[in-house]
């Protein structure tokens, strides 16, 4: 493509979709060609972002725009992303991928096979502190992760669900909406998970769908780790709390994840690191001394987008979060949903297996 500004069309302007069209409008690389979603309400946010609003994709004419951003409700994204590729746009597809694991395979397979670009809008990979992270574990510096744990606690306001009934069915609790992104995180900092075991819990709430969630998960290296989930409960635990890079959820700078190593420790994301500074090994008799690694804040929607008009643009042809990435995230996540209905251990190959037949 040899346009200078790539035209984009945002596929739905819910919470994070109005966000992806302020982006879009606010960069010069960028043309937001319109938003796309039948909701009249909308019309005042087109309008304030000098775009027109259509109902839907079909009436859009062909030409019209040169990359899409897909961000409806989970249960869209795969008829939403068939559509496009039948009209040859490059798609940033919001996380999860699709809500079901057949429908990502088929996704994945026909963008690949179209040889049109597909990136999964996991966009915590964006941040500094992860490259931070992972040259941290690369330099043996504190030795190999052993174990974790890890929150994401947060109350959502009642305001949250009124918006959109369809976060109160089956894949719009919180492990679908929000832990997939720790799940993504984990997959890109320690490696495959093999072994996920969960219980799920919907006493607060009282719907069909969890609010709250613990779980072990083994990873291919033979790192374990634990994780609480909650969109029930008021804490300063969370990654967007510790990171400040969601406007609707108010910052408090602690860290949400705490990681063991074989030579010291770490917090993250704000990256505090624990371990002992004398010549011999460090053991529980040794003092530890801490230091905070630093990295300057970014806006990882926007970062995403940056990229994402590269990909569209053929600058490179290569997704930070390919279509494959975001569709091993959602197998994990759903191992993990499934482990709690059925009250067992899940090996992922064997479930991956299970839902292959």
């Amino acid at each position: 493509m040899n346009r200078q500004v790539c035209r984009v069309v945002v596929i739905g302007a819910g919470l994070v979709g109005e966000r992806h069209a302020r982006l879009v409008a606010e960069d010069p690389r960028c043309e937001l060609a319109a938003i796309i979603d039948p909701r009249t309400e909308i019309d005042a946010l087109a309008k304030s972002l000098s775009c027109e609003r259509i109902d839907d994709l079909a009436t859009l004419p062909i030409g019209a725009c040169d990359a899409a951003i897909i961000a409806t409700p989970n249960h869209n994204h795969f008829a939403t992303g068939m559509h496009c590729l039948q009209r040859g746009l490059p798609c940033l597809t919001e996380k999860p991928i699709t809500d079901d694991l057949t429908e990502g395979e088929k996704l994945v397979a026909a963008f690949e096979s179209e040889n049109v670009p597909l990136l999964i809008g996991h966009h915590r990979r964006y941040h500094p502190f992860i490259t931070e992270t992972k040259d941290l574990l690369a330099s043996g510096e504190i030795g190999h992760p052993v174990c974790a744990s890890m929150i994401w606690a947060v109350r959502k306001p009642d305001s949250y669900f009124h918006a959109g009934a369809w976060r109160l069915g089956a894949d719009g609790g919180p492990i679908m909406i929000n832990f997939i992104h720790e799940v993504d995180l984990m997959r890109c900092l320690f490696g495959e998970i093999i072994e996920v075991q969960a219980l799920a819990s919907n006493h607060e709430r009282q719907t069909s769908v969890e609010d709250s969630a613990a779980m072990i998960i083994r990873f291919e290296s033979g790192m374990v780790a634990t994780a609480i989930l909650s969109d029930a409960a008021l804490t300063p635990w969370s990654f967007e709390g510790a990171s400040g890079e969601n406007p609707n959820i108010a910052e408090t700078g602690v860290s949400s994840w705490r990681i063991g190593c074989t030579r010291g420790a770490f917090e993250f994301p704000c990256l505090r690191i624990w371990k002992h500074d004398g010549s011999e090994p460090g053991d529980w008799s040794k003092p530890l001394a801490s230091k905070t690694l630093e990295s300057d804040p970014v806006i990882p929607l926007k970062q995403q987008l940056h990229h994402f008009v590269e990909l569209a643009q053929g600058v490179t042809d290569k997704p930070i979060v390919s279509g494959r990435e975001g569709l091993s995230s959602l197998r994990a996540a759903k191992a993990i949903m499934h482990s709690a209905k059925i009250k067992m251990p899940v090996l992922l190959a064997e479930f991956e297996s299970h839902t292959r037949a």
